[in-house]
């Protein structure tokens, strides 16, 4: 008991010794309206001999801070998480010492310490990259994968990566389809990742010299009626008064009815209905094929609608 005692008044002295500090971080955040947001973090308590030490256990804690911002940010396209900004050490009588700290080698010691933090391995990248590779050998083993349809239909297509993607995104998109949207067409395209499709898409462009506005397709295919109400339909308008409208849908599995009509179909019309005027265009049969063809090359490679 007497040794606990002696061992407490040690531990009580050693802090007596040392000065408190309140350590306030500083972030933004996207709002839900996109607009940055500064938030305040909730305050952390340092002790530390004197203000210099307490600066930089406090400049260690805010670089921490942001490499691992950066990190999740690396892996994750919105972390959903503050971004760091700045911090503030208050000192017992109400201070901000951040704003005017300064003692010798400060530059070179806040280097060598943000050097060695920022050399530090990606740990959230690092799990992540298992978790993919465990996801893609997964996919391989749970799905049927057919080759030699895959090599059969890729010379319809056109494969590009997106090189601003850090996921390796590729996109497969028919070579009859537009590269622009001044141009009337109706196609499906999708992307892989680490050869697993995703996201198969309806893209419809209209091309004309008047406005329809138009808000909902509606399909004749092989005597059938459907109905397609787009989510967000965009227009543009140039060359000469020339103007465009379109939507590009992610398509799910309450689409796939009409997506087979479409791929299986021997002839098929639609009616782009607008505010008050509505344009029936007959769909080719190069649209047929190519889509027919996408959900094909996107079943092929184990993908499922």
């Amino acid at each position: 008991m007497k040794i606990k005692l002696i061992l407490l008044f040690f531990i009580l002295l050693v802090l007596s010794c040392q000065k408190r500090y309140e350590y306030i971080e500083l972030r933004t955040k996207k709002s839900f309206f996109g607009e940055s947001e500064r938030v305040v973090k909730n305050s952390e308590t340092i002790r530390a001999k004197n203000d210099s030490i307490a600066y930089m256990e406090a400049y260690l804690k805010f670089c921490i801070n942001e490499k691992m911002f950066e990190d999740i940010e690396e892996v994750f396209d919105n972390p959903g998480i503050a971004k760091p900004i700045s911090f503030k050490l208050i000192d017992k009588q109400g201070n901000d010492i951040a704003l005017f700290i300064n003692f010798d080698k400060i530059d070179s010691l806040k280097t060598a310490l943000r050097s060695s933090v920022f050399k530090m391995e990606n740990i959230s990248k690092r799990i992540a990259d298992k978790n993919r590779e465990s996801e893609i050998s997964e996919f391989k083993n749970s799905v049927r994968i057919d080759s030699q349809k895959i090599k059969e239909l890729e010379p319809y297509f056109n494969a590009r990566r997106d090189e601003f993607d850090t996921r390796g995104i590729v996109w497969h998109k028919p070579k009859s389809a537009p590269n622009y949207t001044n141009r009337n067409a109706l196609y499906c395209y999708f992307y892989s990742i680490d050869g697993i499709p995703g996201n198969l898409r309806l893209r419809l462009q209209y091309h004309d010299d008047s406005w329809l506005f138009f808000n909902k397709v509606q399909f004749s295919i092989d005597g059938k009626a459907f109905e397609f109400i787009p989510m967000n339909t965009e227009t543009d308008s140039g060359n000469g008064g020339r103007i465009w409208e379109w939507f590009d849908e992610s398509m799910g599995n309450t689409n796939a009815e009409l997506l087979n009509a479409l791929a299986n179909a021997k002839s098929a019309k639609m009616k782009l209905i607008g505010r008050q005027y509505h344009k029936i265009k007959t769909i080719t049969q190069t649209q047929i094929d190519d889509i027919r063809r996408t959900l094909e090359l996107y079943k092929a490679m184990g993908g499922n609608y």
